[in-house]
């Protein structure tokens, strides 16, 4: 084990791969009052032929060294163990699972820097970007994914300006990412008869009210709720405030009665790529900037994979017809939302257009039954993986 002063020696310029840049990050870490001197440090071997973008007149980045990774061995294992399928390997996994199942992969290329902050705390700089716990990757998580997307979906629905057209939506949005909460459980374990707690069904009413539906309690309605003993009445109560939920028309989402989990499975992305960038606001007044915040990132320019199993794990008892058409729905809607993605961004200071990225031309889903999108989608390069794997195994 190299001790704590040879560490510190490390010179940047000879760092090869991802286990050095991490020790040298680590292992730089000092008690806060050198902390400074650290930083000065870095930035003079570190930060070199930097080049300063203005940014809305308050704030400068810099743009760092990249250190590359690409033939590293713990991205390739991270990327197997994690479950990334190859397209001969995604036609395999498709044979397995219920009809109307279908993968999306689609490789892209970041536009501006991407970062999440991670969470631990000895490291170098107080702006980590998130890695994989035991590999050390820079990454984004499924979760990510999943929220960002769930995003770009409401989106869609306010697009919407045809009722039946956003319904459609709104189901589909909740058969991919699930619905409920802990008193939307509460409430239908009540409705079913799995519980006789009527203090804790009407505790419960009013936090749908108030969280769920989105809709005020006053004082009349919480006296009205508290004085009831009749489950008959709570329900009529329940019942009246979803009608009128259902009957405002700014209101975009409305509650899906019954908890679910979802049918899509997000995927984790992972980098080969890291750098630095550094902002530093400036005072209003004096027009110069003295606290820089320094972050580290994965740079613009840097490939990834996104991937989405789907799989209609409740629809066993539909008919086929109707697992189709909910399929279908369900893709051209995963298909838009990941297109809008691409344009707002994903992972933290999306606002600065931080976590843009763009699709290449190899973004493919695949099926093991024949499903259909709109020709908008097709003209923006969505294929049939899977119609195109089997044309080139002909080959």
């Amino acid at each position: 084990m190299p001790s704590y002063e040879a560490l510190i020696e490390i010179n940047v310029d000879n760092v090869k791969n991802l286990n050095q840049y991490i020790s040298y990050c680590k292992y730089c870490f000092k008690p806060k009052s050198e902390i400074k001197n650290l930083l000065t440090r870095l930035k003079e071997e570190i930060i070199k032929e930097s080049k300063v973008f203005a940014f809305k007149d308050d704030q400068i980045i810099k743009e760092s060294k990249v250190f590359a990774f690409k033939d590293d061995q713990q991205l390739k294992k991270v990327n197997s163990i994690s479950g990334l399928l190859t397209p001969d390997k995604a036609d395999d996994c498709l044979k397995k699972l219920p009809l109307y199942s279908f993968i999306i992969q689609a490789k892209f290329t970041l536009k501006q820097p991407y970062f999440s902050k991670d969470d631990d705390e000895f490291y170098i700089i107080p702006n980590p970007v998130l890695k994989e716990n035991v590999f050390k990757v820079p990454m984004v998580r499924g979760s990510g994914w999943k929220g960002a997307l769930a995003s770009a979906f409401k989106d869609l629905i306010n697009e919407k300006t045809d009722l039946e057209k956003r319904k459609g939506t709104i189901n589909s949005y909740l058969r991919i990412f699930g619905a409920g909460s802990e008193s939307i459980k509460v409430l239908e374990d009540y409705l079913q008869g799995k519980s006789k707690d009527l203090e804790k069904f009407k505790e419960n009413l009013l936090e749908f009210i108030l969280f769920e539906l989105g809709m005020k309690i006053d004082k009349n309605l919480i006296n009205e709720v508290n004085n009831q003993n009749s489950y008959e009445k709570l329900k009529d109560i329940l019942y009246e405030k979803i009608f009128e939920k259902l009957q405002e028309d700014n209101k975009n989402l409305p509650i899906e009665f019954q908890t679910r989990k979802g049918r899509a499975i997000f995927y984790p992305t992972y980098f080969d790529r890291l750098s630095l960038e550094v902002i530093n606001p400036h005072d209003r007044r004096k027009r110069a900037g003295i606290q820089p915040i320094y972050y580290e990132v994965v740079p613009e320019g840097t490939e990834g994979l996104l991937q989405i199993i789907y799989i209609p794990f409740d629809a066993v008892l539909k008919g086929n017809d109707v697992i189709k058409k909910e399929a279908e729905e369900d893709l051209e809607n995963l298909l838009s939302a990941i297109e809008k993605v691409s344009q707002s961004g994903i992972g933290a200071k999306t606002k600065l257009g931080w976590g843009t990225f763009e699709l290449s031309e190899e973004k493919y889903y695949f099926t093991n039954k024949d499903l259909n999108i709109s020709d908008g989608l097709k003209e923006k390069g969505w294929l049939n993986g899977r119609v195109e794997f089997k044309k080139f195994k002909e080959i």
